[in-house]
């Protein structure tokens, strides 16, 4: 049975945050940034990510939407790039799918935390 573009990319966050181990500034930034995609568009929030020095949020961001079939984002780099030179309704698809993938990195920082 294959599986769907959701349980692709719920086990590719639960991979990369398991292999990271985030800290308190990685966890924060991971529960705010699916807020971000949707006030303020995909492109804005990775540049704003870029700006602030969350490449590696960025890294497995790109990591997660590569496992759901986005091959042409798969480093920060270009997700970045791709995301100010496609179509408007790839641009859409990318962002929904980009929310997504950010709510699973979210769940899984905050099940790692501490109570």
């Amino acid at each position: 049975m294959d599986r769907t573009i959701s349980q692709k990319m719920a086990q590719a966050a639960y991979e990369r945050i398991v292999a990271r181990k985030p800290d308190r500034e990685f966890a924060s930034f991971a529960r705010s940034f699916p807020s971000l995609i949707h006030a303020s568009g995909l492109a804005q929030a990775v540049a704003f990510a870029r700006a602030k020095n969350r490449d590696a949020y960025l890294e497995d961001l790109a990591a997660v939407l590569a496992a759901a079939g986005h091959s042409d984002v798969a480093t920060v780099g270009e997700l970045e790039t791709t995301t100010r030179n496609i179509s408007v309704p790839a641009y859409i698809r990318l962002s929904r799918n980009a929310l997504q993938a950010a709510g699973w990195l979210k769940r899984y920082v905050e099940a790692r935390e501490p109570e």
